[in-house]
């Protein structure tokens, strides 16, 4: 191995690891002001998701950093599987008849907010940088804090499976990232495989 690329695998593992602690601290703040319940550690995860996605891209913009986001042309594949996706989020939970305010924002939570903070983050910033599936997997490390707080026995079997779920959605997005050049692709389905895994 090159000592450029242990300096690019380090400073991206820098970059995570400080990521995951500010989401940790925007979440714990938001618990000085509210109880945290299942929701809330819900709502808290989609508040600092949004505000670090803000940030990613305007250090993106700030220093020019090309993160690849749409596609050059929006062909009708693009346009087709949009349309599919956005269906599949607005019927959800009407076929779920879990069509209150709190799923819906569960919903948008887990099907809009995380796919785009992560693939921001691992197909966009990450990829860029540095092409590999590994580092997706272990980001789900990061999420021990949520795992913790809402699974009462067997943490460790949870986190496990949480790091192949995501070494396997690594795996497929990375291979659509490959072939599409962009992270819209891989936002939208990873969008669709998070309605379908909440």
């Amino acid at each position: 191995m090159s000592r450029n690329y242990i300096r690019i695998v380090f400073k991206i593992v820098s970059f995570l690891f400080v990521l995951q602690l500010l989401r940790i601290g925007i979440k714990s703040a938001c618990f000085l002001v509210v109880d945290r319940t299942y929701y809330s550690d819900r709502i808290a995860s989609l508040f600092a998701m949004i505000l670090l996605s803000a940030l990613i891209l305007l250090v993106a913009k700030f220093r020019r950093i090309d993160l690849s986001i749409f596609p050059k042309h929006f062909g009708a594949g693009y346009i087709i599987f949009t349309v599919i996706a956005f269906a599949l989020f607005i019927s959800t939970p009407i076929l779920t008849k879990n069509n209150s305010t709190s799923e819906i924002v569960l919903l948008i939570y887990s099907a809009i907010v995380t796919p785009v903070f992560e693939e921001l983050i691992f197909r966009g910033f990450v990829w860029n940088k540095l092409n590999t599936l590994f580092l997706f997997a272990v980001w789900h490390f990061g999420y021990i804090d949520t795992i913790a707080f809402h699974v009462e026995t067997g943490l460790a079997n949870a986190i496990i499976w949480k790091v192949i779920t995501g070494l396997c959605f690594g795996i497929v997005l990375g291979a659509l990232r490959f072939k599409t050049k962009n992270c819209y692709s891989t936002m939208l389905l990873h969008g669709v495989l998070n309605i379908f895994g909440r």
